[in-house]
């Protein structure tokens, strides 16, 4: 399963949409060490999970290169992101499916991962904009904006179920980025009542240093007031606020070695998360290294 689990998609399929990007089809290979973990300096399983075996330990207290320790796995993780991105005459669709320690067999022991974890969806958007310029056979200007879409997207994570996003995204008008977009969607998951209004923002830059080209990219997403009391498993617990954030770093070695510019990346991947699964004092600041093949 992704690291940011239920957070990640909603602003992803956004960016991807204002995206210059010519893959529609795309793997991401990443890795963390964590070799600045000490499993024996590590935080206690939140007091306010009921279900330990989610949870069992916290994040290791002073690294920089290690996820949280919980339902999927210890610090040290590598993780298989399976992506295709669709233009479509009226919108966009995204499809994701990401897998923890994929190349580990089912009944492998002796490893901190867990087996067949995944987490994946679906997200499909809609734009007016186009919808009405197709009907009067106008272009329709809108004021620092490219376009403005109603978006659904279908989560599932593996040991939580599915989760709904409803909303609109806005792909921001501006120079000096590739994209820009921003999200104001409704979140509303199945392991707490209620619902959540969630803020999030994507971008990426691509530039040269020399005879090198690279992106810059990421995106930040924020749950602004935590949804309302726990059920099932998470029974007796309160969806608090969170923020997840993640830049990364990417050299295109593709071009670097004369094969094909636009296709072979190699770089780095920072991931901070607060209140992860909206857990009070859940944090996470993970360095991970990143292959991305644009098919």
């Amino acid at each position: 399963m992704r690291r940011n689990g239920w957070f990640t998609a909603a602003v992803v399929a956004a960016a991807l949409y204002s995206s210059a990007a010519s893959a529609g089809v795309w793997f991401e290979v990443l890795h963390a060490p964590c070799l600045s973990g000490n499993p024996w300096n590590q935080n206690k399983s939140p007091t306010n999970v009921t279900n330990t075996n989610l949870f069992p330990g916290g994040h290791y207290l002073g690294s920089f290169d290690c996820f949280n320790r919980d339902f999927n796995g210890d610090g040290s993780r590598t993780i298989l992101s399976i992506k295709a991105f669709q233009v479509w005459e009226y919108g966009t669709m995204f499809l994701y499916y990401d897998v923890t320690d994929p190349w580990n067999s089912a009944n492998a022991t002796g490893t901190g991962n867990e087996h067949g974890g995944f987490f994946g969806g679906i997200t499909v958007a809609i734009s007016p904009k186009r919808i009405a310029e197709k009907i009067t056979g106008k272009e329709i200007k809108i004021p620092l904006l490219r376009d403005i879409e109603l978006k659904y997207e279908l989560e599932n994570v593996s040991q939580f179920g599915s989760l709904n996003y409803y909303g609109i995204q806005w792909s921001i008008d501006q120079p000096f980025l590739d994209f820009l977009t921003v999200t104001t969607v409704i979140r509303d998951d199945q392991v707490f009542e209620g619902v959540d209004l969630q803020l999030g923002f994507a971008w990426q830059k691509s530039f040269s240093l020399g005879i090198t080209d690279w992106q810059f990219g990421g995106f930040l997403s924020w749950g602004v007031f935590g949804e309302g009391a726990g059920v099932g498993t998470f029974a007796g617990s309160r969806g608090h606020p969170f923020m997840v954030s993640q830049p990364q770093l990417l050299l295109d070695v593709g071009k670097l070695v004369q094969f094909t510019p636009a296709k072979i990346y190699l770089g780095v991947e920072w991931q901070f998360a607060f209140n992860r699964y909206l857990i009070p004092a859940r944090t996470e600041h993970t360095l991970q290294y990143m292959l991305k093949w644009n098919i």
